[in-house]
This record gives C-alpha cells, sequence and structure tokens, in this order.
C-alpha cells in the first residue's frame, strides 16, 4: 500500500480514539488503524515505539480530558455557583470532557485490572473536587462526601445508560439538581445564573 501522506502522532491517536469509542479496545490494533488510515504499518512505529504505547498515550488523553476538566471546573475559581455552572457544563459536553470516551475506558477497564485500579482511583479525585466544591456549602464532612458521591455516581450512570433527553431539558433539570447536590435549593439570583451560565 503506497503512503499518500506523512502521518503525525495525533493522526494515529485520532484514529485510536474514535476506534475506541466506537469499536471498544479489542478493535485498536495497528494493523486495522493503518487501513483506516490509508497507510502501511511501518508509519505507526515512526510515532510509538510499540501498541502498548498507543494504549497508554490513550489512557492519558482521557486523563488529561475527562478527569482533568471536571477536577478544574469543580475546584476552580468564584463560588459554588461558578464551580457548579462549570461542571454542569463538562456534564453537558458544552466543554472538553468526552462522555463516550468515559464509558469506553469503563468498558475497557472491566478486562483490565491495572486499568480498572486507575479508574478507582480516577474516581477517588473526582469525587474529592466535589467534596471541596460543596464544603462551603455543606460542611458536614460526611453529609458532603455522600452529596458529592450522589452527584458523581448519578452522572455516571447517566451516560452508561445513554440517556436521551432534550437539551434545554437537562439544562432545566440543573437548577433541581442543585438542591439536591447542595441542600438547598438556589436563589431567583442563582438559578438565573445558572440558566444563563448554561444557555450560554
Amino acid at each position: 500500500m503506497a503512503e499518500r501522506v506523512r502521518l503525525s502522532a495525533d493522526d494515529w491517536l485520532a484514529a485510536a480514539l474514535d476506534t475506541l469509542v466506537t469499536d471498544g479496545i479489542a478493535a485498536v490494533k495497528v494493523l486495522p488503524l493503518a487501513k483506516k488510515l490509508g497507510v502501511t504499518r511501518g508509519s505507526f512505529y515512526w510515532h510509538f515505539e510499540n501498541h502498548e504505547a498507543l494504549l497508554a498515550r490513550l489512557l492519558e488523553v482521557w486523563e488529561e480530558t475527562n478527569s482533568g476538566t471536571i477536577i478544574a471546573a469543580a475546584t476552580g475559581e468564584g463560588g459554588i455557583i461558578e464551580r457548579y455552572i462549570a461542571l454542569m457544563r463538562c456534564w453537558l459536553s458544552m466543554e472538553r470532557f468526552d462522555p463516550h470516551l468515559e464509558v469506553a475506558v469503563r468498558h475497557w477497564g472491566r478486562s483490565n485490572a491495572e486499568l480498572w485500579e486507575r479508574l478507582w482511583e480516577a474516581d477517588e479525585r473526582r469525587v474529592e473536587a466535589f467534596v471541596a466544591m460543596l464544603a462551603p456549602e455543606v460542611p458536614d464532612p460526611t453529609m458532603a462526601l455522600h452529596r458529592a458521591r450522589t452527584m458523581y455516581y448519578l452522572q455516571m450512570g447517566w451516560y452508561e445508560l445513554e440517556v436521551d433527553m432534550p437539551m434545554d431539558v437537562r439544562i432545566e433539570s440543573c437548577t433541581y439538581y442543585f438542591e439536591i447536590y447542595v441542600g438547598r435549593p438556589p436563589t431567583q439570583d442563582e438559578r438565573a445564573a445558572i440558566l444563563a451560565g448554561l444557555r450560554s
């Protein structure tokens, strides 16, 4: 097969990510990816030492895109409303967080004990970030932990169940979830801020 273009490592990575999401980790193999990209297998080894190096890079992207994004949102500048809006924008796929990648990596982890442990550690870091976000509003640390877990586990379940709901309904729902997560309803001004932040 003649190579028409010189591919970058990012080209290979993008193809691998797409394959992971659509077909699962078992399909992320060098030869099928080469055929998908229209190049020879030799092109791969210009950019990656081996197949394991590609898989490691996939997980780095997942950490950066998903864990990094929601932790930054939950622990960023501002008060509870600013952080809540930032986090909900992640959940609603308005920011870098990729729910399809999240589900694909979790399915991969079910057949890989080392990755499963890494997923568990990521879950703990994410929940800790949510606890920090809620702490000013929920001073009881035990209650803050349970509210943070509720927030996190509900959203992970949403992705696994592939819930299909119009975006305007999801945005409106975020004003009600606020009371579940924080323990009090948003004020009128806070509710308006949440809606404005998610509709922009």
